[in-house]
């Protein structure tokens, strides 16, 4: 029994890829991981386009919270847009759906980390500015800024 899985291995030759040490040539259309432009994203402004469309939940929009770890406290007028790589399937929905075109898809697709909340992209937005607009207030990871 071994001697013939032996006997077909050595005459089928080698099957893998020699990644991560030779990066192989990516095909046209390929879909990487979603990256958000978030000069462009209208999510303080109610829009939940992208959120709605996204089937494994790796979207999530609620009311924008300052600080991490256990203590977290509302910030006022503020939503919270959060991209989670680990939920992800890179579908691209989330792309189509996006009325402002602030989410495109990349080729990168490494998402290797040590720890699930490294894989989360936390976006705050205050939505009262002196011109009407929106403010980018994400607030920097632990050992940043």
């Amino acid at each position: 029994m071994v001697f013939s899985w032996v006997s077909k291995g050595l005459r089928t030759g080698v099957l893998t890829t020699r990644y991560p040490a030779v990066h192989e040539q990516l095909s046209e259309g390929f879909r990487g991981k979603p990256v958000l432009d978030v000069n462009r994203c209208l999510s303080e402004q109610g829009c939940t386009a992208c959120v709605q469309v996204c089937l494994p939940a790796a979207l999530e929009l609620k009311q924008g919270v300052q600080g991490r770890g256990a203590v977290h406290k509302p910030v006022e007028g503020a939503m919270q847009l959060t991209l989670d790589y680990a939920r992800c399937i890179m579908c691209g929905l989330c792309v189509a759906a996006c009325p402002a075109g602030a989410l495109q898809m990349t080729t990168d697709y490494e998402l290797a980390a040590r720890q699930r909340e490294d894989l989360q992209i936390v976006n705050v937005f205050e939505a009262s500015t002196e011109d009407g607009g929106a403010r980018f207030i994400s607030p920097p990871r632990e050992g940043e800024g």
